[in-house]
């Protein structure tokens, strides 16, 4: 798959089968993120466990229904909803220090896992970004089960699995792109 075709082909399942993906599949996903454009210190952590990706997803849903946010608390409610979306392997990244004011660290997670969702979408495993389930590690008993180095906040989540879908072209409108071309 050509490099365009794959970011075209990339979208984000609302649910996934309940199959793993290999560990071939899953290292080859998770070692394209060290090659995303960073300038800080990243970790991530590959959660294939079903149970503790259950108490993530309780964790959040619960956090989302007493949230304030009506949206939030809409999506929580709604039956059958899951934050994690039934994925059989999420990854957490995290970076040294967390969200820092110039955001510098969610720029680094978010290229690495950007570089791991079209990763996945070339390996034909289906693949979404996530910041909601990263509530839920304000817990600490949730924070502790990752294991982080010191220092490292989760910041994002790439959520795998395989879907029961293609990987068709998508066509996105461009209304809103402007171009300055340079004056001579």
């Amino acid at each position: 798959m050509k490099t365009l075709d794959t970011i075209q082909k990339r979208k984000s399942p609302e649910t996934f089968l309940s199959t793993p993906i290999s560990t071939n599949d899953m290292q080859t996903i998770v070692e394209a993120g060290l090659y995303a454009p960073i300038f800080g210190k990243i970790h991530f952590t590959v959660i294939n466990d079903k149970e503790m990706i259950n108490k993530i997803n309780i964790v959040t849903l619960e956090m989302m229904k007493n949230s304030g946010n009506e949206f939030a608390k809409a999506m929580a409610n709604q039956p059958g909803y899951n934050a994690t979306r039934n994925a059989p392997t999420v990854v957490v990244l995290s970076a040294l220090g967390g969200n820092d004011e110039n955001g510098f660290n969610m720029a680094n997670v978010s290229c690495a896992a950007q570089n791991m969702l079209l990763a996945a979408t070339e390996l034909g495993i289906g693949s979404r970004f996530a910041m909601g389930p990263i509530m839920a590690f304000s817990q600490e008993s949730i924070l502790q089960m990752l294991h982080l180095p010191d220092g490292y906040t989760p910041l994002v989540m790439v959520l795998l699995g395989n879907i029961d879908d293609s990987f068709e072209k998508r066509h996105k409108e461009a209304d809103n792109i402007s171009y300055i071309d340079a004056q001579l």
